[in-house]
């Protein structure tokens, strides 16, 4: 679509070494600042394309009649899982108009010592996106498992955008620029914050054969999660339980979005209520999303997986060799030890219950949902 490049910046970032005369590698970041239409973003899509209301006819993701009410103003919709062609999104730019154009930056970060990539963690920059980018912890992550970070902010693509290539465009352009042609293939982890959930619980509905997991934290539109197309690929979501927009339109029908997932399409998906806590995670949030990274990387990114030569074949993952957790009660509220089991031996209502990828994961979700941390 019709880009301006604004600039691109490239920085190596060179190591102090106490040995004079030591050859050091570096690690690599790359900047790049495009302009975009808001023909783009998923806010002018929903509102141009003819998506909005596609839900009206069909089955009823849950029961209406549970709905809490919104505030005034404040649209609710049943999913957001739209039927748009690439073709049908351009045909509504040539007659709507490609809108106000807006910067996009976009960052890439590798460490040192990686030859190739073994998988990219894509986020989008809204909310804690861009806290996450540069997290101490996921970085010492990416050096052990040898994955690149991504990262992009911006109205045109920070909340989701159309079509989904923009991304893989973006990437192929780092490729050339880092000298790592293996991003254009590498297996991607996404991330979105907030609205950002437009971006990372869509797009895998559209890309799922690249995409080994993803987190939605604290949805905005918790509507937007419902996507069928993405049920085979493991998924988190992560509530706050004092977060607004937790409570609208109730606590119990965005905690069905999920369930629903569950039991009308077997998603490979859980979620996780963070007790006390409001619309931002913190300290507290980033080692349960650490391990759902890890774990989810561990079951479905081969051991001997190369990137540079081709695309991945990312491994299937069987539902019932998953553990299975009970969900956290909104009545009761704050912390709560919700049993968990391997998924044959599960003794709750097993078509709504969290999905879990193994015993070891399960074990941090259950300690999550006790005390609100996982044990350092």
């Amino acid at each position: 679509m019709i880009t301006n490049l604004l600039f691109r910046h490239i920085r190596i970032l060179l190591p102090i070494s106490l040995s004079i005369g030591s050859a050091t590698a570096a690690d690599i970041e790359i900047s790049e600042t495009l302009q975009l239409p808001e023909c783009h973003s998923i806010g002018w899509v929903r509102a141009n394309a003819g998506v909005k209301g596609q839900h009206q006819g069909t089955d009823i993701i849950l029961d209406e009649a549970k709905w809490g009410t919104p505030k005034a103003g404040q649209a609710v919709e049943q999913h957001w899982d739209w039927k748009l062609t690439d073709a049908q999104w351009a045909e509504a730019v040539k007659l709507k108009g490609e809108g106000k154009k807006e910067e996009v930056k976009f960052d890439l970060w590798m460490p040192d010592g990686i030859d190739t990539a073994r998988g990219i963690v894509v986020m989008s920059g809204h909310g804690s996106g861009e806290g996450l980018y540069k997290h101490v912890e996921l970085r010492k992550i990416a050096r052990e498992l040898k994955l690149a970070l991504f990262k992009f902010v911006g109205n045109p693509m920070q909340r989701g955008f159309w079509p989904r290539s923009l991304l893989d465009e973006r990437l192929k352009a780092f490729a050339q620029s880092s000298q790592h042609p293996e991003l254009v293939n590498a297996p991607l982890f996404l991330y979105g914050h907030s609205n950002g959930t437009g971006f990372s619980a869509i797009y895998p509905a559209v890309e799922g054969s690249r995409v080994w997991a993803w987190i939605s934290m604290r949805p905005g539109t918790t509507f937007q999660v419902y996507q069928p197309a993405a049920a085979r690929i493991p998924g988190m979501v992560i509530f706050g339980e004092a977060d607004d927009f937790f409570a609208r339109p109730s606590k119990e029908e965005n905690m069905g979005v999920i369930e629903a997932m569950r039991k009308k399409h077997n998603a490979l998906w859980h979620y996780a209520v963070e007790p006390k806590t409001g619309h931002g995670p913190g300290d507290k949030t980033w080692p349960l999303v650490f391990s759902f990274l890890r774990h989810s990387f561990a079951a479905r990114v081969p051991a001997d997986a190369d990137a540079s030569k081709g695309s991945v074949k990312l491994t299937e993952v069987n539902a019932e060799s998953g553990y299975l957790g009970k969900n956290w009660d909104a009545k009761a509220g704050g912390y709560q030890t919700l049993p968990i089991s391997p998924s044959a031996a599960f003794a709750g209502d097993k078509a709504t219950a969290s999905w879990l990828l193994n015993s070891a994961y399960a074990a941090d979700w259950q300690t999550f949902q006790r005390d609100g941390q996982l044990k350092k």
